[in-house]
């Protein structure tokens, strides 16, 4: 009797004995994992390696790595974006074209906001900037020709301040020369890229005296600057510029034109409406689409065809 007592009592104690075993080796490995996955959480770990180390040696597959900025998606903004237009019209969009960013709750889409004008340069300097700013209600349509960028930004500026306008007719009624300050350079469907007096476009003078025409007070800027350019969205008025369009390289270069007229020009000229700005980026909507880009991007891009643009002056 007391043999099998003790036999029995041997095989409980090795019974208990491995169990608590498996169960220390379990909470290793728990541990491990737990070490692996957040080595923040040891202390050990964390005297070993720096923070820095830690992540670099785990980070084989580049999960930590910052996502880097690309053409159409800017660096980090450092200031509240807005949110997408609760209108109606841009709700039921089925075209794939993406929504206009609005502006504040205080800011209005009226040409004038906040007794801010803009009726001369001299007022200019006299009217404080924000840190940031957006235009409400413009809506963006897609190209009809490969080089029609200018007409199309017009139509779409034009209509924002309460004039329609056909581009066809618009198209039509703008002049043509070998010269882009005098008029439209080449074919309105020709190829992309090339330089006057090849297929190219126009630039803002003659873009400005034909809205005119059509009884909007535009008016051409040329060597300007980026704060005119935020005190115009500050107003509650969209901008038209010109600049290299993205992603091409910037290939600039001085053309003389049979009328004698020197003036800078660049391959892949093109015009973006400027509708919104805060610290790190700018607001542009190009033909359909409306998205963010980098000050630094498109200041090279607007400097590289002389800074023009044209602008809603209230005359």
């Amino acid at each position: 009797m007391k043999a099998t007592y003790s036999s029995h009592t041997k095989s409980s104690l090795w019974i208990t004995l491995t169990g608590i075993i498996l169960a220390l080796l379990l909470c290793l490995v728990g541990t491990g994992m737990v070490m692996v996955v957040y080595p923040q959480s040891s202390s050990f770990f964390g005297s070993i390696l720096s923070t820095g180390e830690k992540l670099a040696s785990l980070d084989q597959g580049g999960l930590f790595q910052a996502a880097q900025p690309t053409p159409f998606q800017p660096g980090p903004v450092y200031t509240p974006m807005p949110a997408p237009q609760p209108d109606a019209e841009s709700q039921n969009q089925t075209d794939g074209s993406q929504v206009a960013y609005a502006p504040d709750a205080n800011q209005s889409n009226q040409p004038q906001a906040d007794g801010i004008a803009n009726t001369g340069d001299e007022a200019e300097s006299n009217v404080e900037i924000p840190m940031s700013s957006y235009v409400n209600g413009l809506k963006g349509t897609p190209q009809l020709y490969t080089l029609d960028c200018e007409a199309q930004a017009s139509v779409d500026w034009a209509k924002y301040f309460g004039v329609d306008i056909n581009e066809l007719e618009f198209i039509d009624r703008m002049p043509k020369s070998d010269d882009p300050e005098s008029g439209f350079v080449g074919s309105i469907n020709g190829a992309m890229g090339q330089l006057p007096p090849n297929d190219y476009g126009i630039h803002a003078s003659p873009i400005a005296a034909l809205l005119k025409e059509y009884g909007l007070p535009a008016k051409a800027k040329h060597d300007w600057d980026f704060a005119g350019i935020k005190r115009e969205i500050a107003a509650g008025q969209p901008v038209i510029v010109w600049i290299v369009n993205m992603p091409f390289d910037i290939d600039a270069r001085e053309y003389t034109a049979t009328n004698g007229n020197t003036t800078t020009v660049a391959r892949f000229e093109h015009t973006w409406i400027i509708t919104g700005y805060n610290a790190s980026t700018v607001t542009v909507v190009d033909s359909e689409w409306t998205y963010n880009v980098n000050i630094d991007t498109f200041l090279q891009r607007w400097e590289a065809l002389g800074k023009q643009a044209v602008i809603y002056t209230g005359d």
